[in-house]
């Protein structure tokens, strides 16, 4: 997450890196989950992730105003979520750790009890694919993802 202060003098922002690798998901909630790599031949999910519960508009982040402060959230692929069910596994520092969610996906697994939909472009607009539980993106969304949609 980086978060920048704005105000209406004329400083400039004073911008804090930080990282958003997932929302309110954890260990008792079902979630969305996208990889950074693709299923591997034994059937698993093993790669950095992003983790969701939640439709996301972009995935290169979100912009929110809080008060005299914009706080811009920055989506990328962590793997410090500690999920571990199988065949999903979001692993270590591997190609892929700390990379943009936007445009860089291979896959996803879906843990939620909806389903979610991923699609091209930002706004939920373009070519889409739904995920009921788990599966490849398909060839015209793999690395040219741009949001999703829980449905």
């Amino acid at each position: 997450m980086t978060v920048c202060w704005w105000s209406p003098s004329s400083q400039a922002a004073q911008p804090r890196a930080t990282i958003y690798t997932a929302d309110q998901c954890s260990a008792a909630t079902s979630c969305f989950v996208i990889f950074y790599n693709s299923r591997n031949s034994h059937g698993e999910y093993r790669s950095p992730c992003f983790v969701t519960n939640k439709s996301e508009y972009s995935h290169a982040g979100r912009s929110i105003v809080q008060g005299t402060e914009v706080l811009t959230y920055r989506y990328q692929f962590g793997y410090d979520r500690q999920l571990e069910r199988w065949p999903a596994i979001c692993v270590g520092a591997t190609p892929g750790s700390g990379l943009s969610v936007k445009n860089d996906a291979a896959t996803a697994v879906n843990f939620d009890s909806r389903a979610h939909r991923v699609y091209y472009n930002t706004g939920y607009r373009g070519t889409s694919q739904d995920f009921p539980p788990s599966d490849n993106l398909k060839p015209a969304l793999k690395n040219d993802n741009a949001s999703s949609r829980r449905l």
